[in-house]
């Protein structure tokens, strides 16, 4: 038996064929099937500069005085007078009008850091919406530079360049000069300072 002969395609025919195989591969890889670009893009991650160091605060013991208005019922003299309470209970008993409570201690700073920015607080404490306001002074010692206001009420910024600084601070407890005030009795404080990294 003899089988029928099939021709064989002509070299020409070979290299059409691969041709259009190549064109149709690329027509499917341009169609969704994929791509030959390469796309890519590149953000700088913008960053704070980090601070390494530390944070100290040393108060020294605070002095608690009453600056009262003494009457010498002999002269009828009026006179400002002042008694040191340090070391006396935490209560001011019986205050009169115009009577001043004042608290003061001397803060030493230690700042150590590149960067380093910090607040320092003086809170006041006593009962909030009370007859008696505190007023909160901070005072630089000297040879030491002011502080800049902070954030808030009774709030400084210092930096690295207040290390070693000293400030004296003041918080006066005022009883109003109200005759309605007389007898007045207050607990000055808490008082708390605080000095807290930014």
């Amino acid at each position: 038996m003899t089988l029928p002969v099939r021709p064989r395609p002509s070299a020409a025919g070979r290299a059409f064929a691969a041709t259009a195989a190549s064109l149709l591969a690329l027509t499917l890889l341009g169609n969704s099937m994929g791509t030959a670009a390469r796309w890519s893009d590149a953000v700088p991650l913008e960053t704070q500069t980090v601070s390494t160091g530390n944070l100290g605060l040393v108060l020294e013991p605070a002095r608690t005085a009453l600056e009262h208005t003494d009457f010498d019922p002999a002269t009828g003299a009026v006179q400002r007078g002042t008694t040191d309470l340090t070391g006396s209970p935490d209560a001011v008993p019986a205050l009169a009008p115009g009577d001043t409570v004042v608290v003061t201690t001397r803060a030493h700073l230690d700042l150590a850091g590149t960067n380093l920015t910090a607040t320092l607080t003086v809170d006041p404490g006593g009962p909030a919406g009370g007859a008696v306001a505190p007023h909160v002074e901070l005072a630089p010692a000297p040879g030491t530079a002011s502080l800049s206001p902070g954030p808030g009420p009774s709030a400084w910024t210092v930096t690295a360049a207040q290390d070693g600084a000293v400030y004296d601070i003041t918080v006066s407890y005022d009883v109003p000069a109200d005759p309605s005030a007389q007898g007045t009795a207050l607990a000055p404080g808490p008082l708390t300072v605080a000095l807290v990294q930014n």
